[in-house]
């Protein structure tokens, strides 16, 4: 039915009132899907906005921070940054300074991790065993560098000079003064 039938008993009235309930139904439920792709066309500007508020807030580890603050002065202050005009050098180490802090007061228990392998692995005394389904190892450039040079300067492809023998120096007949 629609609604330009007319209802003439109860069982009209209630079909069409069941039908009104579905067409609400469905309008929700299709305002909720748009309102959802709505949200996912923004999240990524949320994120962005939520984690710049979050490296920007103000680092709770005071310890952690005053490190931070001093390595970044440090190592801005030997860079182009640390010789640029003093507002853009103001803002940059500020944002630097809060950006870090937040970063690593965040993630200070897998830095630690990461760096406490980190360390595991370069003082692990066991050589490093060379398959054989791997052939040969690759060779160091610096190794590559000096066989080449040394077959670059073969003596097989130098020319041979003449050499003449030089005269033996002589000593000065009479002794030289200095001025002390």
């Amino acid at each position: 039915m629609t609604m330009n039938n007319r209802i003439e008993s109860l069982s009209d009235l209630q079909a069409e009132r069941a039908r009104l309930k579905n067409q609400i139904e469905t309008s929700r439920v299709g305002i909720r899907r748009q309102f959802d792709d709505i949200k996912e066309d923004i999240n990524p500007a949320r994120q962005v906005v939520q984690t710049f508020t979050q490296l920007m807030s103000k680092p709770k580890n005071n310890a952690l921070q005053m490190g931070v603050v001093r390595g970044i002065d440090m190592a801005l202050a030997y860079t182009p940054i640390g010789r640029m005009a003093w507002p853009l050098r103001f803002i940059i180490r500020f944002l630097l300074k809060r950006a870090t802090a937040n970063y690593l007061s965040s993630n200070q228990n897998h830095l630690l991790q990461k760096s406490l392998t980190w360390v595991k692995e370069v003082s692990d005394d066991e050589p490093k065993v060379v398959r054989i389904s791997e052939g040969k190892p690759k060779k160091h450039w610096k190794e590559r560098f000096f066989r080449w040079l040394k077959d670059a300067t073969a003596e097989d492809d130098i020319p041979r000079a003449h050499v003449v023998e030089s005269l033996p120096l002589a000593q000065p007949e009479r002794s030289v003064r200095t001025p002390l």
